[in-house]
C-alpha cells in the first residue's frame, strides 16, 4: 500500500526533528511517521536488520508499506513509546549513561523498545539508569529511599509510576531490578494502588505478588519492633530510670503507621527514627549505650530483612540474582 504524506486525509504526522532528509525508511507508530536511516537502524538492531533485509509483511510485528517510493514500516508500539526510543539512536545527546537524568517514561520506553527490537547497548544502558533507584545492594537502596534522582519524582505522586516499572521490568526479565522494585511500590498503600487507572490491566501475577509485599511489610515492621523493644540491660544502661520510657516511645513510633488504614509507609523508613532531628522529637532522652545498642538491632534486623527480600514475591535469592545481572550488563 502506497501513502501520499502530503495528503491530510491520511492522519499521518510527521516529527520534524526526526524527519531527516535522506531518509531511506519512514517508520510509522500509530499517526506519527519518522524518516530516518534504515542503514543505522539495521547496524543498530538484529530485528530491524533481518526485517530489511528479508522484509515479510505482517511478520515479527511489523508491516512493510511504502510512502512515496520510500520502504515504510509500521511498528505495533505506541507513538509515546517509538519516539523517544528513535530520539535515543538518532540523538546522541538524548539519552545520555548514568547518571544524566531522564524521564521514566523515557527510560522505561527506550528500555522495553531496545529489548524487543534487540539494541543491547540501549538496553544496558536503560537498566543501568533503573539500576541506581532499585539496587541489588541495601546500602545504595537506602541512599535514594525518600530522595529521588533527576527524573524519578513521579514517583513521589504516582501510583501508576511504580504499577509501569514493575510491568516493563517483568517484561524485560531483568529479574535483580524486581525485590527493590516491589518493595518500593508496597511503600504506597494498597488503596492507592488499587485507584491507579493502570491497576485493572496489570496482570494478575504482578497483583498477587504485590499483596505478598503488602503483607510482608506488616511483618518486617512487627520484626524491627521486636530488635527496638527487645530485654533492656540495666547492668550497661546509664539512664535506668528514663530509657525504659524511651524504648516504649520508639515502639509506639515504630507501630503507629500500621493503625492507619491508608498506610504510605516503609520497612525501610524505621532508618529515619536514628536520625538526629527524629530522635529529638521522640524525647531523645535515652543513654548512649541503649541507643547504640538499639541502633545496632535495628541495622541487623534491616541487612536481614534485605536478604531475604527476594523470596518475597518468589525470586532467587540475591547471588543468583547479581550473576544474572552481571551476565546482562556485562
Amino acid at each position: 500500500m502506497a501513502f501520499d504524506v502530503g495528503s491530510s486525509s491520511n492522519g499521518l504526522n510527521r516529527v520534524q526533528d526526526l524527519w531527516f532528509s535522506d531518509g531511506s525508511l519512514v517508520v510509522r507508530a500509530e499517526n506519527k511517521i519518522f524518516s530516518v536511516s534504515g542503514a543505522v537502524l539495521a547496524a543498530r538492531s538484529s530485528v530491524f536488520q533481518d526485517m530489511l533485509a528479508f522484509p515479510q509483511p505482517g511478520s515479527a510485528g511489523f508491516e512493510v508499506e511504502s510512502l512515496d517510493g520510500v520502504p515504510l514500516v509500521e511498528l505495533h508500539d505506541s507513538a509515546e513509546e517509538v519516539e523517544p526510543f528513535l530520539r535515543a539512536i538518532f540523538d546522541s545527546s538524548f539519552f545520555m549513561p548514568a547518571p544524566t537524568s531522564n524521564l521514566l517514561s523515557d527510560i522505561l520506553a527506550i528500555l522495553r523498545l531496545s529489548h524487543k527490537y534487540d539494541i543491547q547497548y540501549l538496553h544496558r544502558r536503560a537498566l543501568d539508569h533503573l539500576s541506581k533507584i532499585f539496587p541489588t545492594e541495601l546500602s545504595m537502596f537506602l541512599q535514594h529511599l525518600n530522595s529521588f534522582p533527576p527524573g524519578f519524582e513521579v514517583f513521589k505522586t504516582s501510583a501508576d509510576a511504580h504499577l509501569e516499572i514493575l510491568r516493563v521490568i517483568h517484561q524485560v526479565n531483568a529479574l535483580w531490578l524486581l525485590p527493590a522494585a516491589y518493595s518500593r511500590a508496597s511503600k504506597c498503600s494498597p488503596q492507592r494502588l488499587f485507584a491507579a487507572p493502570s491497576w485493572p490491566h496489570l496482570p494478575d501475577a504482578i497483583k498477587a505478588k504485590l499483596h505478598v509485599a503488602h503483607a510482608h511489610q506488616a511483618r518486617h515492621i512487627i520484626a524491627i519492633v521486636h530488635a527496638v523493644g527487645g530485654t533492656h540491660d540495666a547492668t550497661t544502661c546509664t539512664s535506668p530510670q528514663t530509657c525504659p520510657g524511651e524504648i516504649l516511645l520508639l515502639v509506639t513510633a515504630l507501630l503507629e503507621p500500621l493503625g492507619e488504614l491508608e498506610m504510605e509507609f516503609n520497612f525501610f523508613d524505621v532508618k529515619d527514627i536514628f536520625l538526629p532531628d527524629v530522635w529529638k522529637d521522640l524525647g531523645g532522652t535515652m543513654c548512649a549505650t541503649c541507643s547504640k545498642h538499639r541502633t545496632e538491632q535495628v541495622s541487623l534486623s534491616m541487612q536481614k530483612v534485605w536478604d531475604g527480600l527476594p523470596a518475597n514475591p518468589g525470586l532467587p535469592p540475591w547471588d543468583e540474582l547479581r550473576a544474572m545481572r552481571d551476565m546482562t550488563m556485562g
